[in-house]
């Protein structure tokens, strides 16, 4: 019989425990039983409770004493399996090991310290993650404060040990983060790793203790945002790294590019990497195939948080997207390796939400056979995948392979969808029906929510990307794509006839109008959002009740804007979670449908309803000469829908929805996009004053403007500077003014021409009914195409970025200038000015006294009272031509 490690006899009232715990010693080996009992033989040499109470600490400062404990350390830890480390006895023993390290660590004894370092990465390396489950604050500290010993082999495993600790904390409390990164930061943990990056050397150092300083510190940089900034802004440590990088073997490049991908989940770090002309090439080879593919995999993954942002992509794909794109597709290509082929879609997914030249490029090599083959399976020869093409029997396969579809193929197939344009499919090498192909299975895969007797079964997690993927296929700039999509989508639908859009609406109906008291079902309501969206766009003649659909939808749209709609993509696409545990920081930038893809899909359900509408109300069904409400009905949407999409215009939405809710907007004759810059200028229509410029008409009186304004804001107005027709004009006031005169066509029409100087001064616009023809004519003929798609009833360009009212331009130097004022600072140093023939040399800025009026009373006030020409001011220009904090921006 095995004797129990406790003496003492239990309490009547613990007796449960003892049994509980004599169960769970029976399931330890004898082996380690034994070494157990040695364990805390030991042990009870140096751990005692200071004056007999009180909490356990370590006290021997004798160096056999600490190494006889280490030593059974070792023997008990090697002895443990994972079950037994799931034990309480076996928990208690870990907890009363932590104590010991912790105290031994402090030791000055050399041979000691080497001991306990190498048992301090044998114990976390065994017990992994549940390392959370035992107070390890301290042990943090003592490991921390052995990073910078002369000794390698103390560094060295302390290095590895707090790596592994650091590792299971991704996911921790942010308080328990906290407490660690304290601890850190006192023991200058950062420090004393960049410290020994910066001095290794090759021929001196072993290589494990630049790969295991690499691993630490790329864990401290996922965790904890605030260490980040001593790494990039540490311009030697960058060129060492970088150094390591393109000189190293593949394992180190692979720990480089891991650390680097921490450093890069702030935005400014992602700055410094880019700016680096021989790292990016060096990123675009290891992805390709001559690498090992835990080489290639951490390439793409450093690539992926590069492709973040806006800001990132645009400046890593516009100079490498040859190679970047070569090496995406050389990894999703290898079908055997599930694991090269997912970091490759998700690598494909990030770079094709923005456009660019990187869409051609994926085109040119065939991604839509790529795609393809993805879902056909390894299973697949050259002739069985052939087969499934010619027969559509992609589907007819096994459930089991059926199920392992990856929801990323969709997504990228959407984005390459909606990016797409006709050239685009004219570059592929190949020229099959590879796409026809992806796009039958999509509709067939979409379609399957709609259809309650679907044979085949699939998880919401695979049908939202497949129907989203729809949806953006409906909403591509190819017409071949729009097509087929539309083709495919309706032969499965049509059959339903009117049913199914009822059956969508009803749904709606019940789960938003029905339930306002009760909880929403958010992900239902985003499929019948989505499923709705795609019937509306392939269906024009669709015998709807508009009235009815219009306040299901007005009542979404208001659920969404006061939060009490919400849903994210990720809530709903699970393969959407890999975007980095890690935390981030600086210049993110969210999908451009927004975080709430409710209120997302509501718009563009909304809109695509009532761009069909023409000629009737759609509130009485009275007809109509124009427009899409009757002056009887207009002021019930004025004081509902229109009313609250106004306040939703002013709000910090993504472009996404902004777009559509301003597209919405210019059916009821609002367009454009309202700003506080804007709402200010737009009363310098009416100033006399400072006009410069006189637009002369066949058909009425003369238009005054402003050549500063136009020139930025429409400057198809304007005919060269060569051209411009000069004159001196007196005022009422007796004083004289230079004018510039510019002679319109006699197909100008007035009251047009005033509707687009509105809308250049003011960023917005009311465009009656009657109006609506020539104020397109003449908004395609000023290229302001925000305003012309609007009154055209187009969609809104995916990924397209809301119009900006920013005049910034009209100071930025040019030879040709319409500036009257110069703003010059009181300073005795030197600028050289490239403003047409500007002499002076002092720092100055030539400005615009219309801009300065309208933004900024004091200036307004001085210039009333006859100001000299030049003002000697120390003065914030910005603030002027961006509006008051909103830097051009459209709210």
């Amino acid at each position: 019989m095995r004797q129990a490690f406790s003496a003492s006899k239990p309490s009547p009232s613990g007796r449960d425990k003892g049994r509980r715990k004599g169960a769970a010693e029976q399931l330890l080996t004898d082996q380690a039983l034994s070494l157990r009992a040695r364990l805390h033989g030991a042990l009870a040499l140096g751990l005692t409770k200071s004056d007999g109470h009180g909490a356990k600490k370590w006290q021997s400062t004798d160096a056999g004493i600490q190494s006889h404990v280490l030593k059974a350390v070792a023997a008990f830890v090697g002895s443990l399996s994972n079950e037994a480390l799931r034990l309480a006895p076996v928990k208690e023993s870990i907890s009363d090991i932590l104590l010991a390290l912790e105290g031994i660590l402090k030791t000055h004894n050399v041979s000691v310290l080497i001991q306990a370092a190498d048992v301090s990465l044998r114990l976390f390396s065994s017990i992994g993650n549940s390392v959370r489950q035992y107070p390890i604050l301290e042990m943090v500290s003592s490991l921390s404060c052995q990073l910078s010993a002369d000794q390698l082999r103390i560094a060295v495993p302390c290095a590895s040990a707090l790596t592994c600790i650091l590792n299971s904390l991704v996911t921790a409390r942010t308080s328990t983060q906290a407490e660690i990164w304290e601890a850190l930061e006192k023991t200058n943990a950062v420090a004393s790793v960049i410290s020994a990056l910066q001095n290794y050397t090759h021929d001196v150092h072993p290589l494990n203790y630049l790969t295991e300083m690499i691993s630490l510190l790329r864990s401290i940089l996922w965790i904890w945002p605030s260490s980040r900034y001593h790494v990039w802004s540490n311009c030697n440590l960058m060129a060492k790294l970088a150094q390591y990088c393109l000189s190293a073997e593949t394992t180190v490049a692979a720990k480089i590019l891991k650390l680097y991908a921490a450093l890069a989940l702030c935005g400014n770090g992602v700055m410094v990497l880019l700016k680096d002309e021989e790292l990016i090439p060096k990123i675009c080879d290891l992805m390709g195939k001559s690498h090992p593919s835990v080489t290639r995999i951490e390439a793409l993954k450093l690539c992926q948080v590069l492709l973040r942002s806006p800001r990132g992509c645009n400046q890593l794909i516009t100079s490498h997207y040859h190679p970047i794109v070569q090496g995406i597709i050389n990894a999703m290509s290898e079908i055997d390796e599930k694991s090269l082929v997912t970091e490759g879609c998700r690598t494909a997914l990030l770079a094709l939400r923005y456009h660019g030249n990187h869409h051609r490029c994926f085109w040119s090599n065939s991604i839509d056979e790529v795609l393809y083959k993805i879902l056909a399976g390894s299973c697949s020869s050259e002739h069985q995948t052939h087969e499934m093409l010619c027969h559509g029997e992609l589907f007819n396969k096994d459930s089991k392979d059926i199920m392992n579809i990856d929801p990323y193929v969709w997504d990228i197939l959407g984005y390459l969808s909606v990016h797409c344009n006709n050239e685009y499919l004219s570059v592929r090498k190949r020229k099959n029906n590879f796409l026809q192909a992806l796009i039958s299975c999509a509709c067939s895969l979409a379609t399957d929510i709609t259809q309650k007797n679907s044979s085949t079964k699939f998880s919401k997690e695979e049908l939202e990307p497949a129907l989203r993927a729809i949806l953006m296929m409906l909403l591509s700039p190819s017409q071949y794509i729009f097509s087929e999509a539309s083709s495919k989508f309706l032969e499965v639908v049509l059959p339903l006839g009117d049913e199914c859009m009822n059956i969508l609406l009803s749904s709606l109906e019940s789960n938003v109008i029905r339930n306002l008291t009760a909880s929403f079902d958010c992900a239902k309501i985003m499929n019948n959002l989505m499923n709705l969206a795609c019937l509306v766009i392939v269906q024009s003649n669709h015998s709807l009740n508009k009235r009815s659909v219009v306040g299901v939808l007005s009542t979404t749209i208001k659920e969404c804007l006061h939060n009490r709609l919400y849903i994210t993509r990720s809530n709903n696409a699970s393969h959407l979670h890999f975007c980095f545990d890690g935390v981030s920081c600086c210049y993110l930038a969210e999908e451009w449908e927004g975080e709430n893809v409710i209120l997302f899909y509501g718009l563009v359900v909304l809109y695509n309803v009532l761009r069909r509408v023409s000629l009737v109300c759609i509130h009485c069904e009275k007809n109509l000469d124009g427009g899409i409400v009757c002056h009887d009905c207009r002021e019930y949407y004025n004081e509902g829908l229109i009313r609250v999409l106004e306040h939703a215009l002013g709000q910090n939405l993504s472009p996404g929805p902004k777009s559509y809710i301003a597209h919405i907007l210019s059916l009821f004759g609002l367009c454009g996009f309202p700003s506080k810059l804007g709402a200010k200028m737009r009363s310098a229509l009416c100033d006399n004053e400072l006009v410069d410029l006189e637009l002369l008409l066949a058909d009425s009186e003369p238009l005054s403007a402003h050549a500063a304004i136009l020139s930025v804001r429409c400057s198809k107005l304007l005919p060269s500077g060569k051209s411009l027709v000069h004159d001196v004009k007196t005022t009422y006031e007796g004083s004289r003014r230079s004018l510039y005169h510019v002679r319109m066509s006699d197909r100008v029409d007035s009251h047009a021409l005033k509707k687009i100087l509105e809308y250049a001064y003011a960023g917005f616009v009311t465009v009656d009914a009657d109006t609506v023809k020539p104020v397109k004519t003449l908004a395609k003929y000023c290229h302001l195409k925000s305003l012309q798609e609007m009154l055209q009833r187009e969609q809104p360009r995916w990924s397209s970025d809301c119009p900006r009212y920013d005049l910034t331009a009209a100071v930025e130097p040019a030879e040709h200038s319409f500036s009257d004022i110069i703003l010059e600072a009181q300073s005795n140093e030197k600028m050289e000015c490239h403003h047409g023939s500007c002499e002076l040399s002092t720092p100055h800025v030539h400005s615009h006294k219309i801009v300065l009026s309208m933004t900024c009373d004091y200036l307004r006030a001085l210039f009333q009272s006859g100001m000299h020409e030049r003002l000697s001011l120390c003065f914030s220009l910005c603030r002027g031509y961006q509006s008051s904090g909103q830097v051009g921006s459209p709210g």
